[in-house]
């Protein structure tokens, strides 16, 4: 059957498809690209047989999406972004199916009649046949009534309530909603028609009729910004529109919130908020609006548009209430933990007499590792155990002998005296040092490679544990026996810092600080402010010394074994380091070079002054000094009780030298060996220099053992050992 066109009648070139492009597309419009014409038969063809009530057909050229939806006897035809900002180019604009049906047989007939290609042209004709015979079955079901679902607030909320939102939807069932398992996105389901209002201080704002939850997707993104401003500590200034719909929000580094709601021309601001009495309305209405959705029309559970929002609020909201919350709770027994709870270890270091003359060290040994990880070399009794990403191996530390090799690892640290490595197969080997073979398999749910968090037990009658970060929101706990989990904690969305105290764990992340009993997990204390625990918390005594930034930086004094708060004190500027323990003092360095000591037992500033380098190197505590290397190396000691610098020295060139890696200087037998351009010793109570190195590597590490060997690793791959050089002597008064 011939359905061609008879080739004497005259056709304008594409009458046919400008006629369905004006039957489709709403005034106004005509810019808009239209689905392929067989896409568009097709669909047709489906929805007349009763077979579809919705089709969908995305753009190949563009991120568009047009949506036909059976109405009975006729059709609405939708055009719209796919873009996470959707924007709608018609909406709901209604045709006759059986035109839609007729158009689009013609128009792909005429379509075919163009086509040189004759397999195209006779799969054209065969849909075009199909669309032509195609009754117009009755609509399964019907003309189905809309369902108004109302959601949120509709009086004017209480005074202490300063925004809250309201909407009324119109949404239309699904009774014949597909079985099948599969998901996709339909961005067209979210575009349901209803009104939105806001009460911002009492005041009532419409905020516009139509596909409300284009506006509410734009807030949520609102809050988005919002929250991760608030939580990093920042000021932030968002404005996003939908239509005529638009939003600001500015955060200040006080976390005070001014918020703007637009609508047309009318406009309402409120400021002096926070960000929860912000956000929750917000979220709140968005989850409205989608349970709203899912009630009437059960088959929008599996939309991907819907769950991806689903989950952002979630996420969100409770981002915001962990940030936000203050429901911290004290120990009821803390003489239990303190009985169990050995004496803290002072971190007060005392030197013996230094070397009173200079000091010679003669190389001994090299080898060439190749990709060595600097910061994955350790001392294990007799020997040194290294790490690249080909190979894990001992030397023997006096003459440099390969002990046992293993074949590399994705990551390696050390757990007291276990190796552990994770493979390429994510699994974990817990490890002997001395044959470097597997002792245990351990499993961990988030085997990536990296550097993991964690502390080690094992003394004073607790079990053998290693407890590691799993992931970026847990920690485990692992018998290195046998490499199983003895508990697991889950610490928010950000990787917690740990502290050790005896057989207390402090875990420090977002909102909070616990005290977690190391052999069984429990929580035995929290304790909760505004602002981010991001910092490592010290113990001085039995105080715990723990930071807070975003908005107001705060140091806050802990009891160690009730959690109870000692004192607070507000910071001059956020913190840009881990805080120090010296001497009874807190030592913290903030912003803008500055260095404060915190007095342990009430929090009370003891002296400020300029920061040396603790912010950005390393710092070692000497009998009445504070040592600090930085980096370009510049090495000075400040005198604890004053803050003043006593000393300082230069002992590399900032322009020409590399920086170590690791700047930590150690204190070995009265002297202080410090990385810089190369390896020093220095007196630590004057500065002097005593010697220095024959080295040609970078110290990236540095490690000196109790005979005043050190040894030496460059991130290249070499490591060398250098030993004290035998030294002659004259003794006055000999004969």
């Amino acid at each position: 059957m011939d359905l061609l066109p008879d080739r004497e009648v005259a056709v304008s070139p594409r009458e046919e498809e400008r006629a369905l492009r004006a039957l489709l597309v709403a005034p106004g419009r005509e810019h808009l690209e239209l689905p392929s014409l067989s896409d568009l038969t097709a669909a047709a063809t489906a929805l007349a047989r009763g077979q579809r009530r919705k089709a969908l057909l995305p753009l190949a050229s563009a991120p568009t999406e047009w949506a036909l939806v059976r109405r009975g006897p006729k059709v609405l035809v939708s055009a719209y972004d796919t873009l996470g900002a959707p924007e709608v180019h018609q909406l709901d604009h209604e045709i006759e199916l059986e035109r839609l049906l007729r158009g689009c047989a013609h128009a792909t007939l005429e379509d075919a009649r163009y086509s040189n290609e004759t397999m195209n042209r006779q799969i054209a004709e065969h849909l075009a046949e199909r669309a032509l015979r195609t009754p117009i079955a009755p609509d399964p079901e019907g003309l189905v009534e809309p369902v108004i679902k109302r959601g949120g607030v509709f009086e004017t909320p209480d005074d202490d309530i300063p925004l809250a939102f309201g909407f009324e939807a119109t949404l239309h069932p699904n009774a014949t909603a597909t079985k099948t398992g599969a998901s996709r996105a339909d961005v067209h389901a979210l575009l349901f028609d209803g009104q939105l209002w806001a009460y911002v201080r009492g005041r009532r704002l419409p905020l516009g009729r139509g596909p409300f939850m284009l506006a509410v997707q734009r807030m949520v993104c609102g809050v988005r910004a919002l929250v991760d401003a608030w939580e990093a500590g920042r000021a932030a200034n968002v404005r996003l529109r939908s239509g005529p719909f638009a939003i600001g929000l500015r955060l200040t580094l006080k976390e005070e919130v001014a918020l703007s709601l637009q609508s047309g021309r009318q406009e309402v601001r409120a400021t002096e908020l926070d960000v929860p009495s912000v956000a929750l309305p917000i979220l709140r209405l968005a989850n409205d609006g989608l349970r709203a959705l899912v009630t009437v029309d059960r088959s929008q559970a599996k939309n991907l548009r819907v769950q991806s929002l689903r989950d952002e609020v979630r996420a969100l909201r409770r981002a915001v209430r962990d940030h936000a919350r203050d429901d911290g709770f004290v120990n009821a027994e803390p003489e239990r933990v303190r009985v169990a709870t050995t004496e803290i270890e002072s971190t007060k270091r005392t030197a013996p007499p230094a070397p009173t003359t200079s000091l010679r060290f003669e190389e001994r040994w090299r080898v060439d590792m190749g990709e060595l990880d600097a910061a994955s070399t350790w001392f294990c009794g007799d020997r040194l155990v290294l790490a690249s990403p080909q190979h894990t191996v001992a030397v023997d530390r006096g003459t440099g002998e390969v002990l046992w090799a293993r074949e590399g690892a994705r990551t390696c640290w050390m757990a007291g005296t276990a190796l552990m490595r994770v493979l390429p197969e994510g699994e974990l080997e817990v490890c002997g040092v001395q044959d470097g073979e597997p002792q245990s398999i351990a499993r961990l749910s988030d085997p990536a490679p990296g550097p993991k968090v964690g502390v080690v037990a094992g003394d004073d009658g607790l079990p053998p544990l290693a407890i590691l970060a799993d992931g970026p929101s847990h920690l485990v706990a692992l018998d290195l026996r046998t490499g199983e989990p003895r508990w697991r904690f889950s610490c928010g969305r950000t990787q917690p810092s740990l502290t050790r105290a005896g057989r207390l764990l402090l875990v420090a992340g977002e909102g909070a600080v616990h005290a977690l009993d190391v052999a069984s997990g429990e929580d035995l204390w929290r304790f909760a402010a505004r602002g981010r625990f991001t910092r490592k918390p010290i113990v001085i005594g039995d105080t715990v010394v723990a930071l807070t930034e975003g908005g107001a930086p705060t140091a806050y004094g802990i009891d160690l074994f009730t959690g109870e708060r000692r004192w607070r004190e507000r910071l001059s500027g956020a913190p840009v380091g881990d805080p120090l323990s010296a001497q009874g003092l807190a030592i913290v360095p903030l912003a803008r070079d500055q260095l404060v000591a915190l007095d342990a037992v009430d929090g009370s500033a003891r002296w400020l002054g300029r920061d040396p380098g603790v912010a950005t190197g390393a710092a070692l505590v000497v009998d009445d000094l504070l040592v600090v290397n930085a980096p370009g190396g510049a090495l000075g000691a400040i005198e604890l009780n004053r803050g003043e610098v006593v000393w300082s020295v230069l002992l590399a060139d900032p322009l020409a030298d590399e920086v170590p890696r690791c700047l930590e200087p150690v204190l070995r037998g009265g002297a202080l060996f410090v990385p810089a351009g190369g390896v020093h010793v220095i007196r630590p109570s004057d500065g002097a220099k005593l010697g220095e190195l024959p080295t040609d590597l970078v110290p990236d590490r540095v490690r000196v053992d109790e005979r005043g060997w050190v040894y030496v690793a460059e991130e290249s791959g070499h490591v060398a050992a250098y030993a004290p050089a035998p030294q002659l002597r004259m003794i006055r008064g000999g004969g």
